[in-house]
């Protein structure tokens, strides 16, 4: 499955593409500018016209990507083994990734099995790793490996429904933020907060996940999403029954559709000014226009590393959320809309047919 096709199926559970925040949000902002929204695809593609004269231009939105990045920087985007090769040899600081290609890939690149590979980049990062698509998103399908066995488990899965897939060496993160880009400057800068719950003695880790859920901390969407992705050893971790104040913390990934949520991040702050040079050093590396880039933190190293870069800006569970969440996104989209249709982009008018 290509990854395009594959977020058709991005917007929050039970929910259609053409309801999404975005769409409504895209026919505000082109209404006060005088433009015309259509949406085509089940609403999965955004067609915008402004009239321009004598001449009417054009723009899409194809999910969540804008009119706005070169076909290559989408591609390199999409691609987590790309993206970390090439901000390895311009000296941004990020977590490696490493590809590995399905054995029917052979017939178009030269390579000598997987296998023998996987297991020396297994070695090489102390036995414990994370296996991804290696064009996936929303944290599906991404699974730590601690021992050979799970690791072939995993490598068989995403072989059986895709070409590529990428091995990372697992990292006890301490935090991710995303900044949200458009041409050199930050819009938006927001930390993922994982979900944890406090013990009182006598429940369970599920019961106590059960209250989050009651009380509204954690939706019902994102409870859905963290137990449908939580391996056997999290699974276990469930019935577990936590001191009176201990902390447990739920899912090790920082998806916000698997239970994280979002804290506003002040960019006067100099950790997140830090992260933000990264960020945008990221984003002029290949040359992203409009997008958004996730830098973390580890427990063993503070330096600010990319994580992945995102050709999308899906700001579906922010404009949901947070109290001020609608405005924020409509900001961003705003910009990006304006951006789309400045004077320098505009599309040359079509030739004179011949007589």
């Amino acid at each position: 499955m290509s990854h395009a096709a594959g977020q058709r199926n991005s917007a929050p559970r039970n929910e259609l593409n053409a309801d999404r925040a975005l769409v409504s949000l895209l026919r505000d902002v082109a209404s006060e500018r005088g433009m015309r929204v259509e949406t085509l695809g089940d609403g999965w593609i955004i067609r915008i016209t402004k009239d321009s004269g004598a001449q009417a231009v054009v723009r899409h939105i194809y999910g969540y990507g804008f009119d706005l990045n070169p076909a290559a920087t989408h591609a390199i985007a999409c691609d987590k083994a790309a993206t970390a090769e090439l901000l390895t040899r311009v000296g941004v600081a990020c977590i490696p990734h490493q590809l590995f290609l399905h054995p029917s890939m052979a017939r178009y690149v030269r390579h000598d099995g997987t296998w023998q590979q996987l297991l020396a980049a297994f070695d090489a990062w102390n036995h414990d790793v994370v296996v991804k698509e290696n064009a996936g998103t929303g944290g599906r399908d991404v699974t730590r490996c601690t021992s050979v066995v799970e690791l072939e488990n995993a490598v068989y899965k995403l072989f059986a429904q895709t070409t590529a897939l990428s091995l990372c060496p697992y990292n006890e993160l301490t935090s991710e933020k995303r900044f949200v880009i458009l041409q050199d400057c930050c819009l938006l800068a927001y930390e993922k907060v994982r979900t944890t719950v406090t013990g009182d003695g006598t429940s369970t880790v599920l019961e106590l996940l059960a209250k989050h859920t009651r009380t509204g901390v954690v939706t019902r969407h994102a409870l859905a999403g963290m137990l449908e992705q939580m391996d056997a050893r999290q699974r276990a971790l469930l019935l577990d029954v936590p001191s009176l104040g201990v902390h447990r913390l739920l899912n090790w990934r920082h998806n916000l559709g698997q239970g994280a949520s979002v804290t506003l991040l002040d960019t006067d702050d100099a950790h997140t000014r830090a992260a933000q040079s990264v960020a945008l050093a990221a984003a002029r590396a290949i040359n992203l226009q409009f997008g958004s880039v996730d830098i973390v933190t580890t427990a063993t190293d503070t330096t600010p590393r990319v994580l992945e870069i995102n050709a999308g800006v899906m700001m579906e569970f922010l404009a949901r959320t947070l109290p001020n969440g609608n405005a924020l996104a409509r900001d961003v989209y705003a910009a990006a809309i304006d951006a789309m249709f400045a004077e320098t982009a505009l599309t040359p008018p079509h030739p004179t047919p011949a007589s």
